[in-house]
C-alpha cells in the first residue's frame, strides 16, 4: 500500500505540473510540490481495513437502475444503470475521463452479490462524475440466498429501500504534458455508500384496461385473459418473465385459483401487461365465481408465492411478500 501511494503521489506531481496549459512554467519548486499534494490531498488511505485503497468518493447516486432475470441461471442477473453520480471528496483538479468499478452490495450488513462493470464514460461536473453502469451480471452470493430474496421483496414492496456499494474503482484521466497528451489509470480507488430507490410499493393501482377474452370450460373451470396497466414510479425496470399470484376475492378472501402477468416488465411510467387469471383445484365454486365476476364485476388480491416465478426460485421468494388488488369490471359490458 504505501509504494502504490508513492507512485500514486508522482502520477499525482505529473498531473499538477501539466495542469492549465504551461501554467508551471517558471513556478517556484514550492508552488509545485503545494499543487501536487493538493491533488494528492483528495486521495486518503483507509487503513485500518484490510484491502482498501485510495477513498475519495463521498456518496453515490443511482437516478436508475435495470435487472433483468431472464438468465437460466438464477444466481446471475443482468445489471446495468443509464445515470450513476459519483460525489467526490472536494478539490479534484484532474478530469476523470472513464471508470470502471468493483462492487459488493450490501444490505442490512449482509454482503449479499457482487458486480464488475466494464470501463464506460465519464464527465466531471464540479465535484461530481456523471458516469453509467455498462451491463454486467450480478452475481448473487450462494450462501446468502435468502437475503438477496429479502431485498428484492423490500425492492418490491416498499415506497424506498436504502442499501449500500461498497468496493473499488478505476478511474482515467488526461495528462497534458508539455509535448504530449497522455490517459493516465488510477487503481483502486475505495468507496462505501448507501443508495437509496424508489420500489414499487406493492404494484398499487393496478388497473384493468379491457377483456381480451373470457372462456367456460365444461368441467365449469374458467379464463379471464385482459389488459392490465400498472403504474410504476420506481427507479428500477426488470425484466421478470412470467409472474403468477394466487388470486382471492378481496373481501371474502374465497380463492378464485392464479392471475400470471405474462412477461413482467417494468419501466417507470405505464406498463401495459397481459394478465391471465385462471380457476385451479383451489377454487371451490369456479362457475359461480365466473357468472358472479361476469355480471357483477369483483375486486380481486393478488398474493405472491414462493413458487411466484417458475424458472428463478430467488426473484420468486422475492416476489412472495407482494399483495395487493385489481378492480375487474363487469366482464359482461367489457366484452
Amino acid at each position: 500500500m504505501k509504494y502504490a501511494f508513492i507512485t500514486f503521489a508522482i502520477v499525482m506531481m505529473a498531473a499538477a505540473l501539466s495542469s492549465s496549459s504551461n501554467s508551471h512554467v517558471g513556478a517556484s519548486p514550492r508552488r509545485l510540490i503545494k499543487r501536487a499534494m493538493t491533488i494528492a490531498q483528495c486521495f486518503k488511505i483507509s487503513g485500518t481495513t484490510p484491502g482498501r485503497g485510495f477513498q475519495a468518493v463521498s456518496s453515490i447516486t443511482l437516478g436508475a437502475l435495470d435487472l433483468d432475470f431472464s438468465d437460466p441461471d438464477p444466481l446471475k442477473i443482468t445489471l446495468s444503470s443509464p445515470d450513476m453520480k459519483v460525489g467526490v471528496i472536494p478539490g479534484l483538479p484532474v478530469p476523470i475521463t472513464g471508470a470502471r468499478q468493483n462492487v459488493i452490495l450490501v444490505d442490512k450488513g449482509v454482503e449479499i452479490a457482487t458486480f464488475n462493470t466494464p470501463w464506460v464514460p465519464g464527465v466531471m461536473n464540479g465535484n461530481v462524475l456523471e458516469t453509467t453502469v455498462g451491463s454486467t451480471t450480478l452475481n448473487v452470493n450462494y450462501a446468502n440466498q435468502d437475503q438477496f430474496s429479502a431485498f428484492i421483496a423490500s425492492l418490491t414492496t416498499n415506497p424506498a429501500h436504502t442499501f449500500t456499494l461498497k468496493g473499488t474503482v478505476d478511474v482515467n484521466f488526461t495528462l497534458t504534458l508539455p509535448f504530449s497528451v497522455r490517459t493516465i489509470t488510477i487503481d483502486g480507488i475505495y468507496f462505501e455508500s448507501d443508495v437509496t430507490l424508489k420500489g414499487f410499493s406493492n404494484f398499487p393501482g393496478i388497473q384493468f384496461v379491457e377483456l381480451i377474452e373470457k372462456t367456460e370450460n365444461a368441467d365449469k373451470s374458467f379464463t379471464i385473459k385482459s389488459k392490465v396497466n400498472i403504474k410504476s414510479a420506481s427507479q428500477l425496470s426488470v425484466k421478470m418473465g412470467d409472474v403468477r399470484f394466487n388470486t382471492f376475492d378481496a373481501v371474502s378472501s374465497e380463492p378464485i385459483g392464479v392471475t400470471t402477468l405474462e412477461q413482467l416488465n417494468l419501466v417507470p411510467g405505464d406498463n401495459f401487461i397481459i394478465a391471465v387469471t385462471t380457476s385451479t383445484s383451489a377454487t371451490t365454486n369456479p362457475h359461480d365465481i365466473f357468472t358472479r365476476v361476469s355480471k357483477n364485476g369483483e375486486k380481486f388480491r393478488l398474493k405472491g408465492f414462493a413458487a411466484s416465478s417458475a424458472t428463478d426460485t430467488i426473484l420468486g421468494n422475492g416476489i412472495a411478500a407482494v399483495e395487493t388488488t385489481v378492480d375487474i369490471p363487469i366482464l359482461d359490458k367489457a366484452a
